[in-house]
Formats: C-alpha cells, sequence, structure tokens
C-alpha cells in the first residue's frame, strides 16, 4: 500500500501512514496525494485493475497489489477499504486513503 500511495503521489508529494488501536482493533491508515479514487473505491480491489496512465509500463504496476493485500488482511479476519482522501485534498489532487483493520491479539 505504501509504495503504491508513493507511485501515485506527485513528485515532492506526501505520503501519510498512520498506526492506532482502538477497541480491540489495529488500524493502518496510508493516505497519499495522488489523483484519488476515480469511480467504485471497490473496483481497485479487483485483480488487475489499474488507472494509470496508459504509457505507463503494465509490468511495473500489474494492478494486483491491491487484490492481494485484501486477500492477505481477510486471511487474518480484517478488512481494508478505499476512500477519497478530502482531508488531503488539493484542487487537482484529492488523494486516496487505505485504511486496513486487524484484531489485535489478546496476550
Amino acid at each position: 500500500m505504501i509504495d503504491n500511495a508513493i507511485s501515485f503521489s506527485p513528485k515532492g508529494g506526501e505520503v501519510k501512514v498512520d498506526l492506532s488501536s482502538q477497541s480491540g482493533e489495529i488500524l493502518l491508515s496510508v493516505a497519499d496525494q495522488g489523483q484519488g479514487i476515480k469511480g467504485s473505491p471497490e473496483d481497485i480491489f479487483r485483480r488487475f485493475y489499474t488507472d494509470r496512465p496508459e504509457s505507463e509500463s503494465f509490468g511495473n504496476h500489474s494492478g494486483l497489489g491491491l487484490s492481494i493485500s485484501r486477500q492477505i488482511v481477510e486471511a487474518h479476519g480484517g478488512t481494508i477499504f478505499a476512500s477519497n482522501n478530502n482531508s488531503r485534498a488539493s484542487a487537482n489532487n484529492p488523494g486516496a486513503k487505505f485504511t486496513v483493520s486487524l484484531p489485535a491479539a489478546k496476550l
């Protein structure tokens, strides 16, 4: 998710990573300053989905990363979702935010 956020952020942009604990859950969020999510946020978790310019090489970003991320998170009993990151919005780049919630281990 971090690599994805970096690749969508403009040169000199910022990627913010937050980690917290809340009500027995571990929350991880990654927010970028890129183009944001066009269309349905659920679509970006489909295999081979990409919203990159056609001029960009397919081999570098195949559209598998977020699909694999979702499978890993769900295998551990968690959830992952995406949204446009309005708190970091600029006129041209609303940015995207990805949030992972995982059950905290009981010690």
